[in-house]
């Protein structure tokens, strides 16, 4: 079975932490507020599905890494999304880089430093000073022209339009999968 994706994303035995932005990411950064002050968003259900075949490969031991959302907002909407998705989110942090130093500094036990082995998805200059830092960071399409500076990839599709999911095939390998091999990662989806 194929376990290592694309040379020019990192080997995923390497991999022990992929972090997502939620707005920009998961959505295309737009918010809808009705007449009460309630907002909304809308994602993409083909980025959940990407999110399945992430879970699928750590079942399958091609990934070990822990995956969780990273938000400054405190719309509960993203916790909302992240629940439903079944992924530990972090929101309400302003400072992005200080909260992973200490958590990655909590886990320990990482080869090299801390931020090696870390992929980091984000769209906007408050995910700059991680994605400067990350062993791997990616961007949609759409990202503010400084982050697609800093990216080590820029993916085609633009936040919320497909980037999650994009970004998980890319990092599985799926283009070089055979017929077989994604029918045994979407097996467990």
């Amino acid at each position: 079975m194929r376990r290592e994706a694309s040379p020019r994303w990192p080997a995923l035995h390497l991999v022990h932490s992929i972090v997502f932005d939620f707005d920009g990411v998961f959505t295309d950064n737009k918010v809808h507020v009705d007449q009460d002050g309630r907002e909304s968003v809308t994602c993409n259900r083909g980025d959940g599905l990407g999110i399945d075949f992430l879970r699928a490969a750590q079942s399958k031991g091609w990934l070990k890494a822990e995956v969780f959302i990273l938000s400054k907002e405190t719309n509960p909407v993203v916790r909302a999304r992240a629940s439903k998705l079944r992924l530990k989110c972090e929101s309400s942090v302003a400072d992005k880089l200080t909260f992973l130093e200490g958590h990655l500094a909590a886990r320990g036990g990482m080869q090299g430093g801390p931020f090696d082995g870390l992929i980091y998805l984000g769209n906007d200059l408050n995910d700059l000073p991680v994605m400067r830092r990350a062993g791997f960071s990616v961007a949609p399409a759409d990202a503010h022209v400084r982050i697609k500076e800093v990216a080590s990839v820029v993916l085609s599709r633009n936040g919320g339009e497909g980037f999650v999911r994009e970004f998980v095939e890319q990092l599985l390998g799926v283009e070089t999968m055979t017929v077989e091999e994604i029918d045994v990662l979407v097996r467990d989806c």
